[in-house]
């Protein structure tokens, strides 16, 4: 893979996270994307998002208490957020008894950095936000920094991308996702 270019699991990622976008947000809606590198300006967003990996160094409460203030009353939020035990990497665990059973973020976790879980972003965001859904990313697929392969086995890919595909919204899976899509409300 030349280098860099995203890898597939990557792309994927965030064509899934695009397409929700697109069905949660209103149309024109002014929307905050937050860790972007351009200025938010000022004033209030009709909704805001954060892709993969962008809350792993976040403080959730102080994310929380901006978010109120730059959302307006109903603005749709969609958080992605690290899963602290991923089944891929379980798996590879349990069948290889090589790696850890956290993901890479969550092991980085010696000196209290850890990305924050999805539990605990969605208890920092408190009353002034709901919660009502949302879906696995990377059920079967590893994390981005670990699919290198998926270049080079486009059909292995293909297989796991449409297998997860049909269980990535099952309630009992959402939390076994290498990220958890969180949707919710400004309150």
């Amino acid at each position: 893979m030349a280098e860099g270019r995203p890898d597939p699991v990557s792309l994927l990622f965030r064509y899934l996270l695009d397409e929700r976008r697109r069905t949660l947000f209103p149309r024109g809606a002014r929307v905050l994307e937050i860790g972007a590198d351009r200025d938010a300006g000022d004033g209030t967003f009709d909704a805001a998002w954060a892709g993969p990996g962008v809350l792993d160094g976040a403080e959730p409460r102080r994310l929380a208490g901006w978010l109120a203030g730059a959302l307006r009353p109903g603005a749709p939020l969609l958080l992605c957020v690290r899963n602290p035990r991923p089944l891929p990497a379980l798996v590879m665990r349990a069948l290889t008894g090589a790696g850890d059973w956290r993901s890479r973020s969550a092991a980085r976790a010696t000196d209290g950095a850890a990305p924050p879980s999805p539990r605990e972003v969605r208890e920092a965001f408190g009353p002034a936000f709901s919660w009502h859904g949302g879906f696995a990313l990377g059920l079967l697929l590893p994390a981005p920094e670990a699919s290198g392969w998926a270049a080079e086995s486009p059909q292995l890919f293909g297989l796991l991308a449409a297998a997860e595909g049909r269980l990535r919204r099952w309630p009992v899976l959402r939390g076994l996702g290498t990220f958890a899509a969180l949707e919710g409300m400004r309150a």
